[in-house]
């Protein structure tokens, strides 16, 4: 594979000296105008691969002014003869001259993007082309397109184009080297994905044989499997075309802070460590359009990071199991452990962040890692221990922000442990002892390092101030739902446990609650049952407790850990010398089917999300000039792209822009205070005041009504307060008005 790697990548340097030195350059002259008559002087003149809008956005940095044109001028080749059609989509004037004759008239005043073609027959050979665009106010779209003899019309290609007339077999002669360059930049890049693969897979192999090599692989597997299964169902949940996932790390995001180097006062809500992954996952697809190859703007290459931002969460999930796995084994033994990972799969918030790119799934991950670190360190006080504990630890916190909460305790257990082993060796000073170990320093000096490293403070430490100065301030307060009294504490600690009997349902929550009580009643369980607590103890008191509000993802941390609980439930369950251990074995299969069918629901409601159906039933009924209006957050609608569609806050604009259709997500629309603007269009459009009538409504009635005490986020009302879940957000109501004649 390395000689693989070597070889493409001296093959394409060679192409590309090759290419750097050719005198035939690729593209045409452009120069656009600040108004929209195409006259001097230029503000800027450049060298362009090809008209496109992502060509025009560039030119004028993204802020282009009201009225501009652009032109591009240069010469084509046509490698055979034949009748060519060229054609313009664009959502103002637009013309395409060939050899000196317009050929397509894309003029005409209009409020959407449309498109004119126009043929003739050409010779092979080299001929002149001339393009126009005006833009009279954004957005603004433009591609220009062409196709041979009944072909489908495509995007003409950088490569056809010259900004200069050259001979016909210099041109064709560049227009191979230049194909044989991309070809080579395709093969490099693949072969660099390939050898990262191979990383992976043999890193894979290594873990399974150790998981061979404590015997629970056989097991083990088929929670994976089924894990696996869960996850991946949905994942293309909104895509293409949107993120229907609240707070997702989309694409967009993640380039435009790897465009600013993570640097120069860049900061975000959530902390840069994830974001560095992402890119590193992105970066073949990066790489790739720096090269040109692709455009990343574009529905299919922009879906493609979107399925990868969330197989990275796949593989997180997947990662979490196995530690949690490894966590229970060391606490409770090998198959409390297997139990516990398969606890931990059937948390529906767990199902549902595992195939969303939103940071809960990988910060769990280095938790779960980290805690098994923390059980070895607390174990056998290994320098190699301290180390992983304090990295992973790290990478939890710098992955997202609430993770510090889950370290409060621990350096102390640690270092009580510590002075016991001093004690009990008979060192005259054990706690001075303990606190001047190279093992404490090392780990110490190791996660600041990373810390630093993690947050970029050498190079943004302004940035890294905004950040806390938003976590601190506007990113927390506005969320408080509890008051800083006792009675508000007694509610939220209320509200968190049973959010945490919610994700799971109350099988489970009875099983991993009844681990816990097993655990602190069992003297040889006593200790590492405290070790375990600890940390879900530091968490709420650090942080939920600080903030003073809750949601079913932040209940997480406490889930993994319950597990580990639930895990050694299971396992004294099918131990115990009672009779009977057929019953115990089938009821215990009626717990795991049950909380499987609870988990089960998130990917069949994601799969048959109510947004599709309201997709499918405006698109067989909206013509092609029907507006669309919509008010919230595009976010939490159906892929309305396909249609004209503009957001309607307030019935002024209603009357103004009279939609001929307007949906309504009725689960948000509950929290619009009914004397607001928007509150009033709700009403007036419900009682067709407004001039519009309901038209359609739906959402997808859950998979198995009969199930008790189904996750009521997902098939309730939806009408408790405060939101706790964005698992409601999934198949939400709809409402469709139409207006009257």
């Amino acid at each position: 594979m390395k000689r693989g790697v070597a070889a493409a990548t001296v093959l394409m340097a060679l192409l590309g000296v090759a290419d750097r030195l050719d005198p035939v350059r690729a593209g045409l002259n452009g120069v656009y105008f600040p108004n929209l008559t195409w006259s001097d002087p230029p503000a800027i003149s450049a060298l362009d691969p090809q008209p496109s809008t992502a060509r025009l956005a560039d030119a004028w940095h993204g802020a282009p002014p009201r009225q501009f044109s652009a032109t591009w001028t240069g010469w084509f080749i046509v490698l055979s003869e034949g009748s060519y059609t060229f054609a313009t989509i664009s959502n103002a004037g637009s013309w395409v001259y060939v050899d000196g004759e317009l050929l397509v008239d894309n003029g005409r005043p209009r409020e959407a993007s449309s498109g004119a073609t126009g043929s003739r027959g050409l010779t092979r050979g080299v001929h002149a082309i001339h393009i126009r665009y005006a833009g009279d106010g954004a957005p603004f779209d433009l591609r220009v397109l062409w196709a041979r003899a009944g072909q489908p019309l495509e995007m003409m290609p950088a490569w056809a184009f010259t900004p200069r007339r050259v001979s016909v077999t210099g041109f064709a002669m560049s227009v191979a080297l230049r194909r044989s360059l991309a070809g080579a930049e395709w093969v490099w890049v693949g072969a660099l994905v390939l050898w990262g693969f191979t990383a992976v897979w043999s890193a894979w192999a290594k873990l399974q044989a150790w998981l061979e090599f404590q015997g629970v692989w056989p097991a083990l597997k088929w929670v994976l499997a089924g894990s696996l299964i869960l996850n991946l169902a949905g994942i293309w949940w909104g895509l293409p075309g949107g993120s229907w996932a609240p707070d997702e790390l989309v694409p967009v995001l993640v380039k435009e802070a790897a465009a600013r180097h993570f640097a120069h006062g860049w900061f975000d809500r959530y902390p840069p460590f994830h974001y560095y992954v992402l890119t590193a996952a992105f970066s073949p697809l990066f790489l790739l359009e720096w090269l040109g190859r692709i455009d990343l703007t574009a529905p299919a290459p922009y879906a493609v990071l979107a399925v990868i931002g969330r197989l990275v969460s796949i593989v997180a999930a997947l990662g979490t199991l196995i530690a949690a796995f490894a966590a229970g084994a060391r606490a409770f033994g090998t198959r409390a452990g297997v139990f516990a990972a398969a606890m931990l799969a059937l948390v529906t918030p767990f199902v549902y962040y595992a195939k969303t790119a939103n940071l809960d799934a990988p910060y769990l991950f280095w938790f779960a890692l980290s805690l098994w670190f923390y059980l070895r360190v607390l174990d056998d006080l290994q320098l190699s221990d301290f180390i992983g504990f304090a990295a992973c630890a790290t990478f939890a916190i710098c992955t997202k922000d609430q993770a510090y909460g889950l370290y409060l305790a621990t350096p102390f257990v640690i270092l009580h442990r510590m002075w016991r082993v001093n004690r009990t060796a008979g060192e005259p000073r054990p706690l001075m002892q303990a606190l001047l170990d190279a093992r404490l320093a090392t780990a110490g000096l190791v996660g600041v390092g990373l810390f630093v490293a993690g947050h970029n403070l050498v190079f943004n430490m302004s940035g890294f101030a905004a950040h806390v100065r938003y976590i601190t301030g506007a990113g927390s307060e506005t969320y408080r739902d509890f008051e800083p009294t006792v009675a508000g504490r007694i509610a939220l600690l209320r509200q968190s446990a049973n959010l945490v009997r919610v994700a799971w349902g109350w099988p489970m929550y009875l099983v991993s609650a009844g681990g816990l009580i097993l655990a602190m009643v069992t003297p040889r369980h006593r200790r590492v049952a405290l070790w375990l607590t600890l940390p879900i103890v530091s968490y709420y008191l650090g942080f939920i407790n600080v903030v003073l509000y809750t949601y079913d993802r932040f209940m997480l941390p406490v889930c993994l850990v319950l597990s580990l609980f639930g895990g050694l439930a299971c396992d004294r369950w099918l131990s115990s010398r009672w009779q009977g251990r057929t019953w115990r074995i089938a009821a215990l299969g009626a717990v795991f089917a049950c909380t499987t069918m609870y988990a089960a629901t998130v990917d069949l409601l994601m799969l048959r999300d109510s947004r599709y159906m309201v997709e499918q039933w405006i698109a067989e009924r909206a013509r092609a000039e029907d507006l669309v209006g919509f008010v919230f957050p595009l976010q939490y609608y159906p892929r309305l792209e396909r249609f004209p569609f503009k957001e309607i806050t307030g019935v002024g604009q209603l009357a103004h822009d009279r939609p001929t259709y307007f949906v309504l997500n009725a689960d948000y629309a509950r929290a619009e205070p009914a004397d607001s603007e928007i509150g009033r269009l709700i009403a007036g459009l419900r009682s067709g005041a407004l001039g519009y009538g309901m038209a359609f409504q739906y959402r997808e009635p859950g998979p198995w009504p009969w199930l008790p005490g189904a996750p009521r986020d997902l098939v309730g009302d939806r009408v408790e307060t405060p939101i706790t879940s964005v698992l409601r957000y999934v198949n939400p109501q709809f409402e469709v008005f139409k207006r009257g004649s």
